[in-house]
């Protein structure tokens, strides 16, 4: 459903249907991490420009914030919406 790439890590991130949250490693086509992000679709991935955070937007109206050197631990959960979250932007 939606992905971002992170060049200087030669990695695409994918945000998909069943919840997932699957990163790769577009050079050799490996699997990087994958994660039970969400229990409903994932709408949106946002990357930091600098740090290592990853945001995840989904349909359980959810938005949460993933940090890769911290192996891949979820460090903040964003709660309180009414609806879907559609997208994320950094």
């Amino acid at each position: 459903r939606t992905a971002k790439f992170i060049a200087h890590k030669e990695w695409i991130v994918v945000g998909s249907d069943d919840g997932f949250l699957r990163v790769y490693n577009y050079k050799n086509e490996e699997s990087v991490v994958e994660l039970k992000a969400h229990t409903d679709f994932i709408r949106s991935v946002a990357v930091h420009p600098s740090l290592p955070y990853i945001l995840s937007a989904s349909d359980d109206k959810l938005i949460r914030l993933w940090d890769w050197e911290n192996g891949w631990e979820c460090t903040k959960t964003f709660e309180g919406h009414e609806h879907y979250v559609m997208q994320v932007v950094l």
